[in-house]
């Protein structure tokens, strides 16, 4: 695994984390764990920065956007007992199957 890559799951798990702050920070009604999200927004991009030095920005990109809308929704099932439809789970197929397909011809 190259350093392209361990900077792109570094960005995605920033991401992620970042997002369960917002919902925490219930539109920034708590300062803290809103400023904890920007900071992880912030952090995320550097990361995703030092990740397309090794690698194409499209497959950053995408693999960044799928895998943590994926986690992210994982998250969002476990943590908050959020369900989705069969139109939600098609979308997060679709994304998962665009990301393999793009990272098949790169």
């Amino acid at each position: 695994m190259n350093e392209g890559f361990l900077f792109l799951i570094g960005s995605i798990l920033c991401d992620v984390v970042a997002n369960i702050c917002l919902k925490k920070s219930q539109g920034f009604k708590y300062k803290l764990w809103g400023a904890g999200a920007v900071l992880l927004i912030i952090i995320a991009f550097i990361a995703l920065a030092q990740a397309i030095k090794t690698m194409d920005l499209s497959i950053a990109y995408a693999l960044w956007g799928a895998l943590g809308l994926l986690l992210t929704t994982g998250l969002d099932i476990t943590l908050y007992g959020v369900r989705l439809n069969a139109v939600g789970i098609a979308g997060v197929l679709c994304m998962v199957t665009g990301v393999a397909l793009m990272k098949s011809i790169a």
